[in-house]
């Protein structure tokens, strides 16, 4: 990359988020778009997912299919559209099963019942990632992303809010296309273990494949996963909590559409920052994404019609970027916020309810409420969030510009509206109101966690990829910002209790979900510091600008949680300006991720695996994920009568392989990588390994952390008295 690299200051972001910004409405101008501003609101009646109850266990397949189904979309003339969506749903010749669509059916789930779910991939087999039909939705194969060899569609399930084994997590290079031809580096197996072995909670599931989780969940491959337990079951059978049709689930979702009804999500392919490397053809990845349609529930601003009573609302934002800043108000516009509750929040119940008259809600957080209907004819959904990134809300509970100033709140014509209920239902006399009020106990107090392991000091920052864009990043206070492949820095032992403190040095808030734990939030706190420059290497071998944050003072303001966050998180707003901190218990061995959850995000590089338990280390001093199993039982199938070497999937690469070996007892192993001229790339293992098969991953780089050059590279494994090698290709 030929490129001085400028100073990461606010002149550079501005200027990118108007190029972004006009590139943007320019391609939308050039394709005709279905007008928001006119479409009919609050006509569609809510549409109810159904529920699909696995709470006795037992083993379910869940496909993923393209459909072609209603959201509620009409043309100017008022004619019906239907829209090509993705969805989960169960096989055709599944019983009273439910269908693919979206959102996908709720998964209703017990605590302490464990369920399978074999997760299958029928998309269409569209050329991917480049040519006509590559996917969906535009595919910007300049990303660091899941790329298939042949044709096929990526994608991995995760269940956000799982306490799940690694193998079963949907990690985002645990990728598969379609009949599981081509696998990524860290695959295991086609069917997922879910213990639920934690306390009631809303969940949900959505995709997670490597560069492309936000076009595979705009797409449609998402829905809520209800775990239930003994104490909220008693809560719900004794009267206090409203159930049955009473509860009802609602994911808030922007989107565009073209004139016809389909998915619009942009794309510019147009250089972004001078000086850099020239963005190539086609589509690129834009910051953020803000739609000027409101889905809920899969239906464009629709109504609800209630009996005037209690509801519980488990709300979830399922959007990719924007914030919503909600009320419940007594007029479409003008009106006056009426109060709830909050019962709960995104991994379980709080301890009594918290009255509110606003609730912010950020990407992949949810929020358990209880609303009551008695009180009015009609209640509106609003929004008042902005139609812009989030820079959180200034003292006066406005929201904050980020410059002193006050930023304007969503457009009321359209996104400033989100759906409606009307009370026009008999109140039903055979189902007596729910109880839950202010002081209702809802179960124990929560005992805060005790740290017994590490402080970990890390920093959200803004970057330039090696073309200019912005690039939003993780990384730590040592070592600056850090790509997806650069060497784990997280890696706490198996049941140490940590404080993450997590430094905010961008202009905008993040929503930060961790893997694997339910955690606490312990506080917030203002600070002051620099950020300087740093090169950032790019998953290709180029070079973009990262950032590493100095002369931090903390500001002595520190705050705890607000009262709707003193319960079990996985997913936190983390404010510009502040360190964040959290305290989670890691009590489960092998490879996770933490990530903004803000899709566009972390579909560039603001995402970092991290490891739970012992990591191999390479010769030199970097580390080595090990795929090893050690969260998964081995069976007697996985034991080889002699040592076995398969040839690494996939190959050709680039730039990241997995090479699989299994051993018929255990012993000491050498996995070792070469070049053509003999030399010794990389060790990816030396120690003792178990019987059984192992998985090890190289993301073509070598003991020094440099990327190596594209050609043919031998790696040679010894176990005991055996040694095997085999060729494989790097193609950059």
């Amino acid at each position: 990359m030929n490129h001085q690299t400028p100073m990461l200051n606010r002149l550079v972001f501005l200027t990118l988020a108007f190029v972004l910004l006009v590139g943007v409405s320019t391609q939308a101008a050039a394709q005709a778009l279905l007008d928001a501003a006119t479409h009919p609101k609050f006509v569609n009646p809510l549409p109810i997912p159904g529920r699909l109850d696995v709470t006795n266990g037992g083993k379910y397949d869940m496909e993923m299919r393209e459909v072609v189904q209603s959201l509620g979309l009409v043309a100017p003339d008022n004619t019906p559209l239907m829209t090509t969506v993705w969805g989960y749903g169960q096989p055709d010749d599944v019983v009273g099963g439910f269908a693919p669509s979206y959102p996908a059916a709720t998964i209703v789930a017990y605590s302490g019942v464990p369920v399978d779910f074999k997760w299958k991939n029928k998309l269409p087999k569209y050329n991917f990632p480049g040519g006509p039909g590559a996917h969906l939705l535009p595919v910007d194969p300049t990303l660091h992303m899941a790329h298939p060899v042949k044709v096929g569609i990526p994608t991995v399930t995760h269940l956000h809010g799982g306490h799940t084994e690694s193998a079963s997590d949907g990690l985002p290079e645990a990728w598969f296309t379609q009949g599981y031809k081509e696998r990524g580096p860290f695959f295991v197996k086609k069917t997922y273990h879910y213990d639920n072995d934690q306390e009631a909670a809303t969940l949900w599931y959505h995709d997670h494949a490597l560069g492309i989780t936000r076009l595979n969940v705009y797409a449609g491959l998402a829905g809520f996963y209800l775990l239930r337990d003994d104490n909220e079951t008693q809560l719900t059978n004794s009267g206090v909590l409203p159930g049955g049709p009473y509860e009802v689930e609602i994911v808030i979702q922007d989107r565009m559409f073209d004139a016809n009804g389909q998915l619009f999500f942009p794309s510019t392919g147009a250089e972004i920052e001078p000086g850099f490397d020239p963005l190539p053809p086609g589509p690129s990845i834009i910051a953020e994404f803000f739609g000027d349609f409101i889905l809920v529930n899969g239906a464009a601003w629709p109504k609800f019609e209630v009996e005037p009573r209690k509801y519980r609302l488990r709300l979830l934002n399922g959007s990719d970027s924007r914030f919503y800043v909600l009320e419940f108000q007594d007029a479409e516009m003008g009106g006056t916020a009426q109060p709830f509750h909050q019962i709960g929040t995104d991994n379980g119940l709080l301890a009594t309810p918290v009255e509110l008259t606003r609730l912010l809600l950020a990407p992949g957080e949810r929020a358990d409420l209880v609303v009551d209907f008695s009180t009015q004819t009609e209640i509106t959904l609003r929004n008042f969030g902005p139609d812009d990134p989030f820079k959180g809300f200034n003292p006066d509970g406005t929201i904050s510009d980020g410059e002193g100033g006050v930023a304007p709140a969503a457009d009321p014509a359209t996104t400033g509206k989100i759906m409606k209920f009307v009370v026009n239902q008999p109140f039903n006399n055979g189902v007596p109101e729910a109880t839950v009020g202010l002081g209702t106990v809802l179960r124990d107090d929560i005992a805060a966690l005790e740290q017994n392991g590490a402080t970990r000091n890390l920093v959200l920052f803004e970057g330039l990829d090696n073309f200019g864009r912005l690039q939003p990043l993780l990384g730590t206070l040592t070592d600056g910002s850090l790509t997806w492949f650069q060497p784990i820095t997280e890696n706490p032992m198996l049941d140490d209790v940590e404080v993450w403190e997590v430094y905010n040095a961008t202009e905008d808030a993040h929503p930060i979900h961790l893997h694997l734990v339910s955690f606490q939030i312990i506080s917030r706190e203002s600070f002051t510091g620099i950020v300087e420059e740093k090169e950032q290497p790019q998953h290709d071998g180029s070079t973009g600008v990262g950032g590493l944050l100095t002369e931090v003072v903390l500001g002595g303001d520190a705050r705890g949680p607000e009262p709707n966050e003193e319960g079990w998180k996985d997913t936190a707003v983390m404010l510009p300006g502040e360190v964040t901190r959290l305290i989670a218990k890691f009590d489960r061995p092998g490879r996770y991720v933490w990530h903004c959850h803000i899709l566009s995000h972390e579909d560039h590089e603001m995402m970092r695996p991290y490891y739970v338990g012992m990591m191999l280390l390479a010769k030199g001093g970097a580390s080595v994920t090990s795929g090893d199993r050690v969260d998964a039982p081995v069976s007697n199938g996985n034991i080889p009568s002699a040592v076995v070497l398969n040839q690494n999937e996939p190959n050709p690469f680039n730039p990241i392989t997995q090479i699989r070996f299994a051993l018929p007892v255990s012993g000491p192993v050498e996995l070792s990588v070469y070049n053509v001229a003999g030399q010794l790339v990389q060790t990816m293992a030396s120690g003792e390994y178990g019987q059984g098969e192992h998985v090890l991953t190289w993301d073509g780089r070598d003991a020094f952390g440099n990327a190596v050059s594209s050609g043919v590279y031998f790696y040679r494994l010894s176990a005991g008295a055996s040694t095997h090698i085999k060729k494989m290709v790097l193609m950059r």
